[in-house]
């Protein structure tokens, strides 16, 4: 499969179906189907591995699907319904093909997000992420102290500014997403300043410590009462004065029904409270199940997600903001 060349699209399972009934795709119930169950937005985790080794970290672990099942399922997307592309992990700039994948996305109409720590940043990562239409960057201290000791990777926080430089001097808009917790709390005020100074970002979004997957495990490190969350976040408000429109607070009681959450083997997750052991339970398979069956199981509050992520692509009216838009 070329760069190019992308799958039609369709419902995987309707296509590799041997019943003869099987309706023509522009008559499916799959069709739309996500769409018609409130999804905007996917989060995929389109890579397991990441070159830090955060003890908090969230992500899903599964087979990484290759470039062909990738467009497959990005086809399957698009076909559902969904308008919104988020790429993350694990660390989507290990993926060598991460290009041509934000590239499909674009073609399908969708507006792309790909998140990243910034730690492998060549060339050919920063051509796709000038190709996305927002970055979001992981920064959770205001300095390297801080931020390094709870990534646990010395100079990551210096790969972090750099390529906030980068991004600002390009004038491609993007995100900081902070995780708060016990561990790194006292630190994350001195960020004001360092934020409130940067051209291209446009929120910085302040997110309570989950315990999920490896922040399970490890949940006594790092939990933190809501709280004492919610007054960390208020103060940051009131420091950044007429910048305070640019932060986002989600608890961790606000991330359940809130994503669309996709495994990097193509299984749908479901954010539910106190999943068991701090795992995701799966609901289905992307390249395995039917749509319309898929956007019969999963757990969203779908007005809550629209609330948040009707506009996130939508920026400061710089005109590079709107892109995705207008390309629709």
């Amino acid at each position: 499969m070329t760069p190019d060349v992308f799958p039609a699209a369709g419902c995987p399972a309707c296509a590799s179906s041997a019943e003869l009934m099987v309706p023509p795709a522009d008559s499916s119930p799959c069709r739309g189907s996500l769409a018609r169950a409130g999804v905007l937005r996917a989060n995929w985790d389109c890579w397991d591995r990441c070159n830090l080794d955060c003890p908090f970290c969230f992500r899903s672990r599964a087979d990484v699907l290759n470039t062909a099942d990738a467009h497959r399922l990005l086809a399957a997307l698009g076909y559902a319904g969904v308008t919104h592309m988020t790429f993350t992990g694990g660390d989507p700039s290990l993926r060598r093909d991460l290009d041509v994948l934000v590239g499909n996305a674009r073609a399908q109409g969708m507006a792309v997000e790909v998140l990243t720590n910034a730690q492998h940043q060549p060339s050919a990562v920063r051509a796709a992420l000038l190709r996305a239409d927002l970055v979001g960057l992981s920064l959770d201290g205001g300095d390297a102290a801080t931020h390094d000791g709870f990534r646990q990777r010395k100079g990551n926080f210096t790969r972090v500014l750099k390529l906030m430089d980068f991004l600002d001097e390009a004038g491609q808009p993007y995100v900081v997403r902070t995780v708060v917790s016990r561990a790194n709390i006292s630190g994350i005020l001195p960020l004001v300043p360092i934020l409130t100074s940067r051209r291209a970002l446009v929120r910085w979004s302040l997110q309570q410590f989950s315990a999920v997957e490896s922040g399970y495990e490890n949940r006594d490190r790092y939990e933190l009462p809501t709280e004492e969350f919610l007054d960390l976040c208020e103060d940051a408000r009131r420091r950044l004065g007429s910048a305070g429109e640019k932060l986002s607070v989600l608890t961790d009681d606000g991330k359940v029904g809130l994503y669309l959450l996709v495994d990097p083997g193509g299984n749908l997750l479901a954010r539910i409270e106190n999943p068991p052991a701090g795992r995701l339970p799966t609901i289905g398979n992307l390249l395995n199940d039917h749509l319309v069956d898929l956007a019969s199981r999963i757990v969203l509050d779908a007005a809550r997600h629209a609330a948040r992520y009707e506009d996130w692509m939508q920026h400061d009216g710089s005109g590079h903001s709107q892109r995705a838009h207008r390309r629709r």
